[in-house]
């Protein structure tokens, strides 16, 4: 009896321990908005600071790192009064390193990634209504690199918070929205919810 009341004690230490810290064994999904900055390198941008959108699935993170697979949009208004705007869909696969995260360290409440993106980019502008006869409106697609940094924090034990910042380089996007520049070139601010 003193046996088995020894094995049950274990048992529940075992199974608290478990849900206290639970394993990262299944994909998780992930949903984010932020700020995108297109052209920040280009002379005489009129792009503005616009919003971007991203969803999509992610590995689990057993060993420190993770493959990310995410699919957005994003939206810039143009300060040009021939244009309202840019928007653009996006894809990309990217690799996250935790470099701090050790399988068994306790709650992690806070975990600093660096990672890299690579994918493809759609962008179109659109012309404003008054000018629609005498302006014609321009698409263009290509490839995007990224590098992030960032960091993720743990909401509760299912659900994490990421704050990301991303340098993306994107040699389209010329002429779009009157710009003189071929490169769209800039930054996403994001946080994502995963769960």
């Amino acid at each position: 009896m003193k046996r088995v009341f020894i094995l049950l004690l274990i048992v529940a230490a075992v199974s608290a321990a478990q849900e206290v810290d639970p394993p990262r064994d299944s994909m998780d999904f992930f949903v984010g908005a932020g700020a995108w900055m297109p052209g920040l390198m280009n002379d005489g941008n009129k792009v503005q600071v616009g919003s971007v959108f991203m969803g999509g699935a992610e590995t689990p993170m057993a060993q420190g790192d993770q493959f990310r697979l995410a699919i957005g949009g994003g939206l810039c208004n143009s300060d040009r009064e021939q244009f309202d705007g840019i928007t653009a869909v996006m894809l990309n696969l990217g690799y996250r390193n935790y470099p701090f995260y050790r399988p068994y360290a306790g709650a992690r409440g806070l975990e600093p990634f660096v990672g890299f993106t690579a994918g493809g980019i759609v962008v179109w502008d659109s012309v404003a209504d008054t000018f629609s006869n005498t302006e014609e409106s321009t698409s263009t697609g290509g490839a995007m690199i990224g590098a992030e940094l960032g960091a993720r924090i743990k909401v509760n034990e299912s659900t994490f918070f990421d704050l990301t910042l991303a340098g993306d380089w994107v040699p389209v996007g010329g002429e779009l929205a009157g710009e003189e520049e071929k490169d769209l070139s800039g930054l996403r601010i994001q946080g994502s919810l995963v769960f």
